[in-house]
């Protein structure tokens, strides 16, 4: 009976120790705004509830059962690694909307850090608009559930205390940080390509008529610009990033 009561609690804690990895990197609960007894209750209650449809594993033990076991504690680093690769990817990704505000914010002359909110730390307003936006759009989109029915199928392919190496996905991490690279880039591609035209276009006016406060007027040039633009490609925007999220999550955690 002790034997049985152990088995079923070492598999909590495994189970446990996925969840929690998760939802302290993932960046829709990562943020200093969700509360950490949220997010521990949370993992609690998932862990909990996938209990019922696992069985107590015994085969992570080299010796007799036991908290001591290295087999265990080997096992229980493979569950924290897979948690933290599948959060830390998504945060990862959620780079992208930080790098279209920042640089965004940078040229068109509103580039002063404000809270970061959701973002943890501060950023230019733009950046912590777009990662807002980003959650809100996601979860709009189904994308959390996506993030789910991935957590729940890793429990499929990898039951608790059997994640040793997952080195095909660690080798997929640069791809994830090059295309959340491109992805930002490319939503604030619209807003630079305009900022730049307009600066162009100051510098010849500047020639023609130098009698003018060039340099007084570009700023509010600048921030006009950025909003008009962004106001008519925010949209588009969001529809990238959309895409991309749920083609790269669909790539590396599909778990099938």
């Amino acid at each position: 009976m002790e034997k049985i009561f152990f088995l079923t609690a070492s598999q909590f804690v495994l189970i446990l120790t996925r969840m929690t990895a998760l939802f302290l990197t993932a960046p829709f609960f990562s943020g200093k705004v969700v509360p950490i007894r949220f997010r521990v209750f949370l993992a609690l209650s998932v862990s909990a509830l996938l209990m019922l449809h696992q069985l107590p594993m015994v085969y992570c033990f080299q010796n007799s059962p036991g908290w001591s076991d290295p087999g265990f504690w080997s096992t229980w680093l493979g569950e924290l690694g897979l948690g933290l690769l599948m959060g830390g990817a998504a945060l990862l990704f959620w780079g992208a909307l930080q790098t279209a505000g920042t640089v965004i914010a940078y040229c068109g002359g509103i580039s002063f850090p404000v809270d970061g909110g959701l973002s943890n730390d501060a950023a230019p307003i733009t950046a912590s608009f777009f990662y807002v936006l980003g959650i809100a759009v996601v979860f709009l989109t189904g994308g959390h559930l996506l993030l789910i029915d991935s957590l729940l199928a890793s429990f499929h392919a990898y039951p608790p205390g059997t994640v040793s190496v997952f080195s095909e996905l660690l080798n997929e991490i640069p791809t994830v940080f090059a295309l959340g690279f491109q992805t930002g880039i490319q939503m604030a591609l619209p807003v630079l390509t305009v900022i730049l035209l307009a600066q162009i276009g100051l510098a010849i006016l500047n020639r023609v008529l130098p009698q003018l406060d060039i340099f007084g007027l570009s700023f509010s040039v600048n921030v006009l610009v950025l909003f008009l633009v962004l106001s008519m490609t925010l949209g588009v925007s969001m529809v990238l990033f959309q895409e991309n999220f749920e083609r790269v999550w669909r790539e590396l955690f599909t778990f099938r």
